[in-house]
């Protein structure tokens, strides 16, 4: 914060400037954008409330083949979980997701929502601490915190966190993923404020299979950011930014559960190209080059 020297300023600053409506921009398609919260149903939450929003992740949750928005808060705001409906239009899943309840006493910032298990449905990553180092003279949360993950079992989240043994209290910030010793499983590193890094090898148990696509564009874009890929039920798109305040250069990572095979893979590319690959052996990191 800027205003370290003056404490009651920060405590202002994250009771009333953190706290306001978010912003969804809509590309018109000719080079604007409209911006549309409010109708589109991601503005506020549905009690009207606005949040001190810190990260943004944008993935599918519930394998219905739209991009959702997750959004991490402060202690006694939730982190909004916002599933999209389609044509524009977002719900707030915080109650039916069970994510309202299980998040409500955490401040969070870095989020990444992947399949940690392989089971087939993406669950979600959190780090967390409150903005404000002094929070605990003023309400009843915690500056320094654990991290956090929620298992995700079609649609409904639980809390794993202390199975998971995320045991650090600290004040974390950003959060990237990625497969780091290729075991098939999504591991995270996590930064802290004047701390070091923690890198978390992610020792689910298995078997469980897995696929990584490694995207090369010949059209597109080399990496193939934006490219859509979807197997089965799963949709995922191909980007380096994750969160809040970081990215992470990786193959798109899919869980296949007990598949020892991806009977088919879609892949729809920037430029417009389809591309399909049928029986893939799983288990290994594909590289798909643009035709």
């Amino acid at each position: 914060m800027r205003y370290a020297a003056d404490r009651s300023r920060i405590y202002c600053h994250s009771k009333h400037y953190d706290n306001m409506p978010n912003f969804l921009f809509h590309n018109l398609g000719n080079g604007t954008f409209e911006e549309v919260a409010l109708p589109a149903g991601t503005a506020l939450r549905d009690d009207g409330k606005p949040v001190a929003s810190m990260g943004a992740e944008f993935k599918d949750y519930d394998n219905d083949g739209l991009p959702d928005l997750f959004v991490t808060a402060l202690a006694g705001e939730t982190f909004p979980l916002f599933r999209n409906l389609g044509k524009g239009g977002f719900a707030d899943a915080g109650h039916i997701s069970h994510l309202g309840s299980l998040t409500l006493k955490h401040s969070g910032w870095g989020l990444g929502l992947f399949d940690f298990n392989n089971d087939g449905w993406k669950d979600l990553f959190t780090a967390n601490s409150h903005v404000n180092d002094l929070v605990e003279k003023f309400e009843p949360a915690v500056y320094r915190e654990k991290n956090s993950v929620f298992a995700n079992a079609g649609g409904i989240f639980r809390d794993v966190s202390e199975e998971a043994g995320l045991s650090p209290v600290k004040a974390h910030r950003g959060a990237a993923f990625a497969d780091f010793n290729g075991d098939g499983r999504i591991d995270a590193v996590v930064s802290a404020l004047g701390e070091a890094a923690e890198l978390w090898e992610n020792v689910s148990p298995g078997p469980q299979h897995w696929i990584a696509l490694k995207l090369a564009g010949t059209k597109s874009n080399r990496e193939g950011i934006g490219a859509r890929v979807r197997i089965g039920t799963q949709y995922a798109e191909m980007t380096t930014t994750v969160g809040y305040a970081s990215s992470a250069d990786a193959p798109l990572h899919f869980g296949l559960a007990g598949a020892a095979a991806a009977p088919k893979i879609e892949i729809r590319w920037p430029s417009g190209a389809v591309q399909t690959l049928t029986d893939v052996k799983a288990d290994r990191v594909v590289e798909v080059s643009e035709k």
